[in-house]
């Protein structure tokens, strides 16, 4: 009797632990997703850039091309990303540590920026 109860109170522990909301298969995984979204800023700040430089230039026109080249580079599309961005805005604790990455990246490269800066002078 005493084994029956210890083993349900271990079941209904484990089963309590487990998350209905597991990541699905067919969604970016966090660390590609990060990689992807850096990817996509850096192609949205390049066309901003570009169509700054050249009036000619469209930058909603732009934006999408160097985002479907970096999708392509990637190898994935639209529809995937969206539906991954999608479920990671559903799942704010994802979201925030991808975020989170993206943000110490940023930094670690700004830092990188500044010591070439100053060894240049």
């Amino acid at each position: 009797m005493k084994i029956k109860f210890i083993y349900c109170i271990i079941s209904i522990m484990f089963f309590s632990c487990y998350s209905k909301d597991t990541m699905p298969s067919d969604i970016i995984k966090p660390e590609k997703m990060k990689s992807i979204l850096w990817d996509v800023m850096r192609s949205q700040t390049l066309a901003n850039e570009m169509s700054f430089k050249d009036s000619t230039i469209d930058i909603a026109i732009q934006t999408k091309e160097l985002t479907k080249k970096t999708f392509e580079i990637h190898k994935t599309d639209s529809a995937q990303f969206n539906k991954s961005y999608n479920w990671y805005v559903k799942h704010p604790l994802e979201l925030k540590v991808i975020f989170d990455s993206l943000y110490a990246q940023k930094q670690r490269e700004n830092t990188l920026q500044l010591k070439r800066e100053l060894l240049e002078h």
